[in-house]
């Protein structure tokens, strides 16, 4: 009884541009919001509606016409969001949002208006969000950026998320988001580099740092302008990009103003209280070259046959045999280019062993693959 034996090896790559941890095209590098909006003469003015911008998708924000207006007037670029706020602090007077409401009609007006939403997942611990698993977490996660990511220009976890997190939750929760949008994510803790304890653990695969740099509680650091510098300049030791995120109560303020603008200087990719100064950290975004972008095709199947001929001519060199068959078959829905070549290795009597082998490229609008085949027949 004679077997036919087949052993097969097939080696598909697909390729991918991206390389990036996200795509550059949603950088936040350049970064400008007002993300406190109070004022010196009432210290509890951002616990009011209007004193900060987190709360302007809550029930209880007033005049947001106003309000857009008066941040592009500051000259800014986005917009700091909360995504939810369930309870309302004693002291407050600034509403709830809720999490699983519909944000998309707000959301696009912003857009609409020149300001490009960065969503803060969960608010601050006083609020009462962000107690829950990290499996109840990452839940609500999913369904807030499935639902809204494409009117959103950026994420950050959280404010002040070492208060009520572990690091090992936020960087669970920092997967999560990364996991479900090519839009940067970003991490906000307590003052300092690393919060309260110095723990930078909490920055792991985050794609930005959003430092706080004093408790706005008891006052600026508008006027302790080299404490703020030297502390940006820890930050950027871990290696992340820095967003110059909380350093005054007034984002409209001269002195805001000018410390944003000198955290420009000294290396901050943003700011998020405020800056005088057009530039700050801008990153250069790759730019697609038209050519390629036209003629991708062709070039793709010009390398997969320049794989073919080096192959061809590897085996007449080393085996002596004939060179191999190349195909090229194709139609408006796709195109294959490829070489192939089929080699009795062996064969005696009624035994065979034969050894196959195919090079091939795959085109179409929802593939892109190239196919290295090796196979082994035979019978005995």
């Amino acid at each position: 009884m004679k077997v036919l034996l087949m052993i097969v090896a097939v080696f598909s790559i697909i390729c991918s541009p991206n390389i990036y941890a996200y795509d550059t095209k949603y950088s936040l590098h350049g970064v400008r919001t007002s993300f406190l909006t109070g004022n010196h003469q009432d210290k509890n003015s951002w616990k009011k509606p209007g004193g900060m911008s987190l709360m302007y998708l809550s029930d209880g924000f007033h005049n947001r016409a106003g309000y857009r207006q008066r941040l592009l007037n500051n000259g800014d670029t986005h917009i700091d969001l909360y995504a939810r706020a369930t309870n309302q602090p004693s002291g407050f007077s600034d509403g709830t949002i809720s999490g699983y409401g519909d944000h998309r009609p707000l959301l696009k007006q912003l857009n609409d208006s020149g300001l490009k939403p960065v969503i803060w997942l969960t608010p601050e611990k006083r609020r009462g969000d962000g107690g829950g698993s990290v499996a109840e977490e990452s839940a609500f996660i999913e369904q807030y950026i499935k639902k809204n990511d494409d009117l959103v220009a950026g994420y950050v976890v959280g404010l002040e998320l070492d208060e009520h997190m572990s690091a090992d939750k936020v960087t669970a929760l920092v997967n999560k988001a990364k996991s479900l949008t090519n839009k940067p994510v970003g991490v906000h803790l307590t003052p300092g580099v690393g919060g309260a304890t110095g723990n930078l653990n909490y920055y792991r695969n985050a794609d930005y740092i959003y430092l706080q740099f004093g408790d706005h509680l008891t006052g600026d650091f508008t006027t302790d302008s080299a404490l703020a510098v030297a502390m940006l300049k820890q930050a950027l030791t871990v290696g992340l990009p820095v967003v110059a995120n909380e350093y005054s109560i007034v984002s409209e303020s001269a002195g805001a103003r000018a410390l944003g603008d000198l955290l420009c200087a000294n290396g901050a990719v943003g700011t998020g209280n405020g800056r005088s100064i057009t530039f700050c950290g801008a990153e250069e975004v790759r730019k697609e070259s038209n050519f390629l972008k036209k003629h991708e095709k062709e070039l793709i199947g010009v390398a997969g046959v320049s794989v073919a001929i080096v192959a061809v001519y590897f085996y007449q060199k080393h085996f002596n045999e004939p060179p191999l068959n190349f195909t090229l078959k194709g139609n408006d829905n796709y195109q294959t280019y490829g070489a192939n070549r089929a080699f009795n290795l062996f064969e005696k009597n009624d035994n065979s062993l034969n050894f196959e082998m195919e090079l091939s490229h795959t085109t179409a609008d929802d593939l892109n693959e190239n196919k290295i085949f090796f196979g082994f027949t035979g019978t005995f």
